[in-house]
């Protein structure tokens, strides 16, 4: 199955608008309108699969695999090249493709990969931008603030403060003030909303562990 002119022009219409990119990120409306697109296009393409696919119990492989990689490549271009934060949560979320060895892709196996696609494009529809500005306050305050993407360059501050443009993804946090215990957690900006992380710390020596943070 070759890409098909619907992709084609998916694939433009997201990155068209990378062009106008402001340092400040996406238009609200824009970011989620482009997950929108692809994941219509998808649909077609799926219902289009439904249609042709000749086995009442199963799928063509290469068929399969082919709709899954073009809804993937849509997806990664509908991402500011910039973003490896995000850019790295898609990669991680999408589906393994079939066995092409297997003459039929039982059709229980690819309906669970498409729904985790869907899922997966639902949750990129809902996001108002690209990056956000996180303030961390920590009590007590001064404390050494490390966020730590998955790819990417680690970003660092002291609390009370505000880090702005911070790529939506997923990462690892650590929080560490002399006398206190450290805090190591991770958070999801794509799958959570909020603008504020709210750290209680705990001295160390002391009987009470190191709490996560609070994401509002």
């Amino acid at each position: 199955m070759a890409i098909t002119h619907g992709w084609l022009s998916v694939i433009f219409l997201v990155f068209l608008p990378q062009l106008a990119i402001t340092s400040s990120g996406e238009s609200k409306p824009e970011v989620g309108k482009r997950f929108e697109t692809v994941k219509t296009s998808f649909e077609i393409e799926v219902n289009d699969l439904n249609k042709t696919r000749g086995v009442e119990d199963g799928y063509n492989p290469g068929d399969v695999n082919t709709t899954l990689r073009q809804a993937k490549d849509a997806t990664l271009s509908s991402i500011p090249p910039k973003d490896m934060p995000l850019r790295v949560y898609v990669e991680r979320s999408f589906p393994q493709p079939v066995d092409e060895s297997a003459p039929v892709a039982q059709r229980q196996e690819v309906e669970k990969r498409f729904s985790l696609v869907r899922e997966l494009l639902s949750r990129l529809s809902r996001l108002d931008s690209f990056r956000l500005d996180l303030t961390v306050n920590t009590s007590p305050s001064k404390a050494r603030f490390e966020l730590v993407p998955r790819m990417g360059v680690p970003v660092s501050s002291t609390t009370n403060s505000r880090l702005t443009n911070i790529y939506r993804g997923e990462y690892d946090y650590n929080i560490t003030k002399a006398g206190y215990k450290r805090v190591h957690e991770t958070i999801n900006f794509i799958e959570r909303s909020g603008s504020v992380l709210e750290c209680e710390l705990q001295p160390d020596p002391g009987p009470q562990e190191a709490l996560p943070c609070q994401f509002r």
